[in-house]
């Protein structure tokens, strides 16, 4: 079998497995694929059946036209080609060989195409690069500096019959918690190399830049994995969604996860825990679409949340407010904008009267109703206090008095046509 050199691959291919038709057949001229060219497959899972709907992301050099597979045929083995990446999918945790082996039976991996062979080099040996020098003109490297000094980490290449090999060198010994890490195991050809950098680099800025509040909204992954750099190399990834951020609640994130079983599909984690495990980059976001059931339980949590927001804002204890006075009345939250409004206590009618008081276009703010804890007093009195700063009183207190004079001809109406009636 000739020996696999290139990594520069000119096409990529999206290959769904058709579950109606001989998976079997399907996984073995992937398989045969692999083993006569010079490709590369990843294998990724639907978000909403990631157990049977998988696809397969092939880079390789041959066009679709070109392309020794059968695809979008009408024989038992045919896969099917997906025109574009779908948006909602993820990575497998597990290498194409896994596949191979677990759908075709096979007992050992000799069958499948040999691996490149590790390179092992002394430390000393290593040559370390300028990486703004190297690299600079690429995205985010001067921030990617800063953090390579702060971690001890260094870009070092070593000289080879094709000039240098670069990699990514995080410390002798070092373990490593990141998905992305691994891949800057084995020395490769600068062009490669800087193309998985610049993957690693833009995944690490968002890691760095996010702070735990911006999770609300967003798929949460866990990645369990270990790299030991060593000789015998041990690398173990698994990867899985753990569920949709709907929240906070008394200081945890509520957790959505349609594909628990119902009755487990609601469940909240402790924030220092969450903070904890996103520190070691156990937790990460998952940036795939959210599936329709997840937006309907998304948009039914704000509801619900907007809802007791507003009993809160007409508890009189709970504010200890003058209710005779105008004050903040409803929320509602439509998108990146807030509408609310306002009342107060009629003496005249024995009752409360209400009328919209003003929409604020604002994402800032709705992002801070996502995160407002409703358990935490203080912190809604004080967002309370924001909205009602949004409120123009004079016209409020205006319109109140046009809907009180308007319910008193009513009522003074309706009970004239009582004595009539009599």
């Amino acid at each position: 079998m000739r020996s696999i050199h290139s990594r520069h691959f000119i096409y990529t291919h999206w290959l769904r497995i058709d579950t109606n038709n001989d998976e079997i057949k399907q996984w073995k001229q992937l398989k045969d694929y692999w083993n006569k060219y010079d490709c590369s497959m990843t294998v990724y899972y639907y978000d909403y059946n990631p157990l049977t709907e998988k696809v397969i992301k092939l880079d390789c050099n041959q066009s679709y036209k070109d392309l020794d597979l059968d695809v979008n045929s009408m024989s038992s083995g045919s896969l099917k080609r997906v025109k574009a990446k779908p948006t909602n999918i993820t990575v497998y945790n597990k290498g194409i060989e896994h596949f191979f082996v677990n759908k075709l039976g096979l007992e050992v991996l000799n069958t499948l195409r040999k691996p490149k062979a590790t390179v092992s080099v002394p430390e000393e040996k290593l040559i370390e690069v300028d990486v703004l020098e190297e690299f600079g003109r690429m995205k985010n490297i001067e921030k990617f500096n800063e953090i390579m000094q702060q971690e001890h980490w260094k870009i070092v290449k070593i000289g080879s019959d094709r000039k240098y090999h670069y990699q990514l060198y995080f410390g002798k010994g070092k373990q490593v918690y990141n998905r992305y890490e691994y891949a800057f195991a084995d020395f490769t050809y600068k062009s490669v190399f800087k193309d998985r950098l610049e993957r690693f680099i833009n995944n690490l800025i968002k890691q760095k830049e996010l702070n735990i509040n911006n999770f609300i909204g967003k798929k949460i992954n866990m990645f369990e994995s270990k790299h030991q750099v060593s000789e015998d190399k041990n690398i173990n990834v698994d990867v899985k969604c753990i569920g949709l951020v709907l929240g906070i609640n008394n200081n945890r994130f509520d957790i959505f996860d349609f594909q628990r079983p119902l009755g487990e599909q609601f469940y909240s984690i402790e924030l220092e825990d969450f903070k904890q495990k996103f520190n070691e980059g156990i937790y990460k976001p998952n940036f795939n679409l959210l599936t329709s059931y997840e937006k309907l339980e998304q948009r039914k949590y704000v509801y619900n949340k907007a809802k007791k927001f507003t009993e809160l804002c007409g508890d009189w204890d709970y504010r200890n407010i003058d209710m005779n006075d105008i004050h903040l009345e409803s929320l509602k939250v439509q998108k990146d904008k807030i509408i609310i409004s306002c009342e107060r206590y009629s003496n005249k009618l024995d009752d409360y009267i209400c009328c919209p008081a003003c929409d604020i276009e604002s994402k800032e703010l709705v992002n801070e109703f996502n995160l407002l804890d409703l358990e935490n007093r203080e912190h809604v009195l004080d967002f309370m206090s924001k909205l009602e700063n949004y409120i123009d009183f004079d016209k409020a207190e205006k319109s109140l008095k046009e809907q009180e004079n308007k319910k008193i001809k009513e009522k003074e109406t309706l009970e004239e046509m009582e004595i009539e009636y009599e």
